[in-house]
């Protein structure tokens, strides 16, 4: 099996067992968190860049990004 592969299998199997979902519209890994007994609702996004590393963003769901994390290739 290629290596390259193997590491996205395992990856994508990370992200699944941590509670993310794969949004294939905006292609990214998603998860939403909530506060304030549901009332207040974040996402919490696990993103490739085309030069093969992740980044990890915080928005609310309008979209507004308050908080932005280049982790390179280690995904966790």
């Amino acid at each position: 099996m290629d290596e390259s592969f193997a590491r996205e299998v395992t990856i994508r199997s990370l992200l699944k067992s941590k509670g993310y979902s794969f949004d294939a519209q905006n292609q990214y890994w998603v998860r939403e968190w909530t506060t304030n007994s549901g009332q207040e609702k974040v996402l919490e996004l696990a993103l490739k860049t085309e030069d093969g590393e992740w980044n990890k963003l915080m928005m609310t769901p309008a979209g507004y990004i308050f908080y932005a994390e280049a982790i390179g290739e280690a995904i966790t």
